[in-house]
Parts: C-alpha cells; sequence; structure tokens
C-alpha cells in the first residue's frame, strides 16, 4: 500500500480499509481527494485554518493510511504546532520507517498529541519506545500472548472471544463495552 509504508503483510491481509464501506466507489473517490489535497503546498495552512474554522477539539490523523512520506509527516507536525488546544492522536506503523521515525518522535513529545505505534506479530515491540509513546496491538490469532503493550484491538473473527482470550487492554469499543470512541477517551487522553 503506497500509503502505508510500514505495514507488514499481517496487517494488510486483515485491513479494514480494505474491505466494507471503504471499497465503496464513493469512499474510494473522496480517499484520493483528500490524498490529493495533502501533496498541495498550501495544505498546512489550509488543514490548521479548517481546525480553527471548525471548532475541532479531537483530531483523529487518518483514517486509512498511513504517514507515507517525511514530508507529510512535517505537514502534520507543523498542523499540530498551530492547534496546541487541539487533541490530536494517531496509529502508526512508519515508526518502522528510517526517516520518518524522527518526525513521529518529534510529535508524540508535543502536549497535544497521542501517538501510538502499531505493533503486530510480525513488527515484534520496537527496540526503543519514544517518551509520549504508546503501543497498540493487532491481535489475528487467539494464542498470541504479546507483552508490553498499552491496548490491543483484535480482528473480527475474535471480537467474540476476545474477552476470553486473556489478553489486557482490550478496546473498550471493540468489545462491546463503549457505544463509540468517545465514551471511552483512552486514545486520545
Amino acid at each position: 500500500m503506497a500509503t502505508c509504508p510500514g505495514s507488514t503483510g499481517l496487517c494488510r491481509s486483515v485491513c479494514y480499509a480494505s474491505q466494507a464501506r471503504f471499497t465503496l466507489k464513493s469512499v474510494k473517490e473522496r480517499l484520493d481527494w483528500c490524498y490529493q489535497q495533502c501533496l498541495r503546498d498550501d495544505f498546512v495552512t489550509r488543514m490548521a485554518s479548517e481546525i480553527r474554522r471548525k471548532g475541532v477539539l479531537v483530531l483523529r490523523v487518518h483514517v486509512s493510511g498511513d504517514f507515507f512520506s517525511e514530508e507529510y509527516a512535517r505537514k502534520w507536525l507543523d498542523i499540530m504546532r498551530q492547534s496546541p488546544r487541539v487533541r490530536f492522536y494517531f496509529y502508526t506503523r512508519s515508526w518502522r520507517v528510517a526517516e520518518i521515525a524522527p518526525v513521529l518522535e518529534q510529535m508524540a513529545a508535543l502536549r497535544c498529541c497521542r501517538a501510538w505505534y502499531s505493533l503486530d506479530a510480525q513488527t515484534g515491540i520496537p527496540a526503543k519506545v519514544p517518551p509520549g509513546v504508546r503501543l497498540a496491538y493487532l491481535q489475528v490469532e487467539a494464542d498470541e500472548k504479546p507483552e508490553l503493550l498499552d491496548l490491543r484491538f483484535v480482528v473480527r473473527r475474535l471480537k467474540r472471544h476476545a474477552k476470553r482470550i486473556g489478553l489486557p487492554l482490550l478496546c473498550d469499543h471493540q468489545a462491546g463495552e463503549r457505544e463509540n470512541c468517545g465514551h471511552c477517551g483512552k486514545c486520545f487522553r
């Protein structure tokens, strides 16, 4: 995937952004439009202005895709710096890309940002977890027992067994304990 440089074969094989509503023509067109916007020279100015104009309080960077280049990551770092009252959060596998990782560390150091390194059985645990970074694990098999994680997500077929698997910190929304992410806020608080 062009916009997921740190992805693994495992995460690509179960990626939610390649299924369901993401396969609709209208969604694909909108995501392509968004991608084209981020390539513009005025992306930072336009995005920061829109965030202020709409009164955004919490912003998840990316619902699909990732920080695909150092330049693009720097754009988001600039947006975050221009919007210190907004709570930004993101999940990323781009921590595995040498040129992008330092920018992600700078984001994680900001008070307004919650950075989540996304892991799975193929990525393993990072050798170094920078300050401000939390670890989110994608569990694909019931017998996986990852260590040192802050949050766990499971694939659809494991959801009904999620509580019996015995791993801590399952996302409350996935476990069916919260109606939506806004009720919990673990990802961005």
